[in-house]
């Protein structure tokens, strides 16, 4: 099959201005986590939000492939378990490499790695999630993983529904998800956790299931003119109103129930003017070589940017403290200027663009000597291929 490269069962039409919107949630995420404050932890709820939009773009791209890889192996004869082996397979060699190189870079930090040390099973099992509820401490360099423990366990189950369930009861199984994701959060909440129930995989799956229905959609084309098509477009201005004002309204139950549901909305409908494209000055920005490129490596980006301002500040104390004995000893009369120097290099801002550098850096060379090499693995195994040879 010569042109197999060009005719994979996955192959679906590549969206730059999605890549771009990927990078503009990392850049939240990293402005949260390094900026505290300019976000406070009192917004907390933003992060969700940027988190929900990940799960919801996943899953787009995600169900869209095996939508698509689901029809396609029906005309060449390959069944539903081979299906789903070919999806875990190309999974695994995308975000095992990275994921597993962070995880044993820890082991060998001193006191940094101490997290993963004690807590083996879990973190190389994608099981963090729980780990770090269960354990009811926020880890300092691990604490991020609990988005890819959700997506890796999502990855397992998604392929799973969405081969073996009839292509007719899609779009309702899909609406049965949302449903009881929305209720699981009504019925099982927990008061007073330091760290939020919703970092457990079985409250995430509405955000899932929305961003299979977008995916639903842009291949049934039945479902444009659905009654949930509309409703969903309807309901942006609304989510965008409760979000605000959820942020005025302290109700850790309300925030719980529907935070999850209103910013997967917002989501989908941000990921859908991305199907058609934004114009103007956001398709120029979006689509920029720059952006675009880090949209490409913000796997990376957002694998270690935590681990980053902790390894940065270490090295700079210990070459700090030799300079200052060396600088105090030939000027002795200037002080001021290292003072100066200290404040500067310490402020937020600065701060921010030093780990953003380096983040970024850490980050192309995972993608250039890791991920990429093993990326150029995803064709080595296909169900589709084998049935045609």
């Amino acid at each position: 099959m010569s042109d197999y490269h060009q005719n994979s069962l996955r192959v679906i039409p590549y969206n730059p201005q999605l890549d771009g919107l990927r990078f503009c949630a990392v850049l939240f995420v990293l402005c949260y986590h390094w900026l505290p404050k300019v976000f406070p932890t009192e917004m907390s709820f933003l992060f969700i939000g940027f988190v929900n939009f990940f799960f919801v773009l996943s899953s787009y791209l995600i169900t869209k492939i095996l939508i698509f890889s689901k029809a396609k192996a029906n005309t060449v004869g390959a069944s539903g378990l081979q299906l789903i082996s070919f999806f875990l397979f190309r999974r695994s060699i995308r975000i095992f490499p990275a994921y597993y190189l962070y995880l044993i870079i820890l082991l060998f930090l001193p006191i940094i790695g101490d997290e993963i040390n004690k807590n083996a099973i879990m973190y190389f099992s994608y099981l963090s999630n729980y780990q770090i509820y269960f354990g009811q401490i926020w880890p300092i360099s691990t604490a991020h993983l609990w988005t890819l423990a959700v997506e890796e366990q999502y990855y397992i189950i998604w392929p799973i529904i969405i081969i073996f369930t009839p292509e007719k009861y899609i779009f309702n199984t899909l609406l049965g998800i949302i449903i009881f994701g929305v209720l699981l959060r009504v019925l099982f909440y927990v008061p007073s956790t330091a760290i939020p129930q919703v970092i457990l995989t079985q409250f995430c799956i509405d955000p899932f299931a929305i961003g299979g229905l977008l995916a639903y959609k842009y291949s049934k084309s039945e479902y444009e003119n659905h009654w949930l098509s509309k409703f969903f477009n309807f309901l942006i201005y609304p989510s965008i109103l409760i979000a605000i004002i959820s942020i005025f309204v302290k109700s850790y139950y309300a925030s719980f129930v529907i935070n999850n549901l209103i910013f997967s909305i917002i989501s989908y409908r941000l990921i859908e003017i991305a199907i058609f494209g934004y114009k103007g000055f956001l398709a120029r920005f979006l689509e920029n070589r720059f952006i675009l490129y880090l949209g490409k490596i913000s796997y990376g980006i957002y694998l270690y940017h935590l681990i980053i301002p902790v390894v940065f500040w270490k090295l700079f104390n210990k070459i700090y403290s030799h300079f200052y004995f060396l600088y105090t000893s030939f000027f002795i009369s200037n002080q001021k200027g290292l003072n100066v120097f200290i404040k500067i290099i310490s402020s937020e801002i600065s701060c921010f663009i030093i780990y953003f550098f380096l983040t970024t850096g850490i980050a192309m060379l995972s993608w250039n000597l890791v991920e990429k090499q093993f990326n150029k693995l995803k064709f080595l195994f296909n169900p589709a291929k084998q049935k045609q040879v």
